[in-house]
């Protein structure tokens, strides 16, 4: 039994640090964008519904691939934060 729990802790592991990994990659591009769509905020009014829809997507798209960013790290050092 415990084989099976030392197998499955390592495998959830590797997927954190896979994950972390993707989610460290995609976060330049996410920021760049979520910038973009913040500085043509000012634009044109019918389009600043979009924005700010938009805005508030990639903000949120953006906190979650610093947290798993932040986990693959924590993975890769031994300890994985059971918040999620």
């Amino acid at each position: 039994m415990e084989d099976w729990k030392a197998g499955f802790r390592a495998e959830l592991r590797a997927i954190a640090i896979a994950t972390g990994d993707a989610a460290s990659a995609q976060l330049p591009g996410l920021l760049r964008r979520l910038q973009r769509h913040q500085a043509g905020l000012a634009g044109n009014p019918i389009l600043g519904l979009y924005r700010r829809w938009r805005i508030r997507s990639l903000a949120r798209a953006v906190a979650d691939a610093r947290w798993h960013a932040e986990q693959g790290r924590m993975a890769r050092l031994g300890g994985i934060d059971p918040r999620r």
